[in-house]
């Protein structure tokens, strides 16, 4: 029994970790730009916040310039995390439930998850420091705004599920 809850803990890290962890950081249009935000770790997609969120947001060029240099200083981290997530998901899918080695990934998936936290909150948090209080208290508004749209979302299929 100990043995499926690690294995189920590994492979639920590991789909909530690829899921961030694939996306494409390098600002160029695609499926995960449709939303202010981006993805995985609460991470702001560079694509977003130097395209429409800066428009949204009225970014002079200097504010662009400095989110764009964070997100570009950040690169070779969140590379990094992705290399590493991905190989712990290449490797669980190559072993089996009562491999003592999936314990092992479980562990680095839960570790790799705590760094791309902390990664991702001091980007946002210099990202922020660019900000001007207007800007923030948008940024604020749109937040809550997209969070009580998910709410709804939710509440919608759970009455269909019914």
């Amino acid at each position: 029994m100990k043995v499926n809850k690690v294995v189920l803990l590994a492979l639920v890290s590991s789909a909530v970790l690829a899921t961030g962890a694939y996306a494409d950081f390098d600002g160029k249009k695609g499926q995960r730009d449709r939303h202010f935000g981006g993805p995985g770790f609460g991470m702001p997609n560079p694509g977003m916040i130097t395209g429409r969120m800066a428009e949204h947001l009225d970014l002079d060029d200097t504010q662009r310039e400095s989110v764009e240099n964070i997100m570009s200083a950040a690169k070779p981290e969140i590379k990094a995390l992705r290399e590493k997530l991905r190989a712990n998901h290449d490797a669980l899918k190559t072993l089996s439930a009562d491999d003592p080695e999936v314990q092992n990934l479980a562990i680095s998936n839960g570790t790799l998850a705590t760094e791309g936290t902390l990664l991702f909150v001091r980007i946002r948090s210099e990202i922020d420091a660019v900000l001007t209080d207007e800007q923030r208290a948008k940024l604020a508004e749109f937040k809550d705004r997209k969070r009580e749209g998910r709410k709804g979302d939710r509440a919608e299929r759970r009455k269909k599920e019914g």
